[in-house]
């Protein structure tokens, strides 16, 4: 290297903004600005493709669980129809009546099964908190700690998310 570009070098390393006097210095901050922008392109592109892939799952989330408001107010008439399916009677009308409640009760059954809607088994199994809520307890020793001893309302899955949470008695033994 020359004696002049070598001082050119050092006065650009000192002064780096108002060095003009070599061509290769100029061309290698913008490299350097060049390589910079890039990366930035980069990042903004996978920000932009994150951001594409959150909102098709989030409108996938809304289609799929569009209906759950009404699934949700179906459920209380269900429970609403099967208490009045444990009523007893001797008189025949009621009796009739009953069996009228009881094709009703049956085919919103079958109309919340066909949306992907099910009770939860809770009745003689392990409390489990993500599907249940324990109103009360009781100290049976005859039954396993933890165990659903009554049901008071049906809980219910919506395809793999929980609707409405069983309230149930559970067995805990002290």
């Amino acid at each position: 290297m020359k004696k002049d570009e070598i001082k050119a070098k050092e006065k650009h390393k000192n002064k780096k903004d108002e060095c003009v006097c070599h061509e290769e210095c100029k061309c290698d901050d913008n490299k350097k600005e060049i390589e910079e922008l890039k990366n930035k392109v980069m990042l903004v592109q996978a920000e932009l493709i994150n951001y594409r892939k959150r909102t098709e799952e989030q409108k996938e989330e809304l289609i799929k669980y569009a209906n759950k408001d009404l699934l949700f107010d179906l459920t209380d008439m269900i429970d609403n129809l099967d208490r009045a399916l444990k009523v007893k009677s001797d008189n025949k009308e009621v009796n009739n009546m009953l069996i009228g409640i009881k094709m009703i009760n049956d085919q919103f059954n079958d109309i919340l099964t066909n949306y992907g809607v099910k009770k939860i088994d809770a009745l003689g199994n392990k409390f489990d908190s993500n599907y249940m809520e324990a109103i009360e307890t009781v100290n049976d020793k005859d039954k396993e700690d933890e165990i659903v001893t009554k049901v008071l309302r049906d809980g219910y899955l919506y395809k793999d998310k929980v609707l409405k949470h069983a309230q149930v008695i559970v067995n805990k033994i002290k």
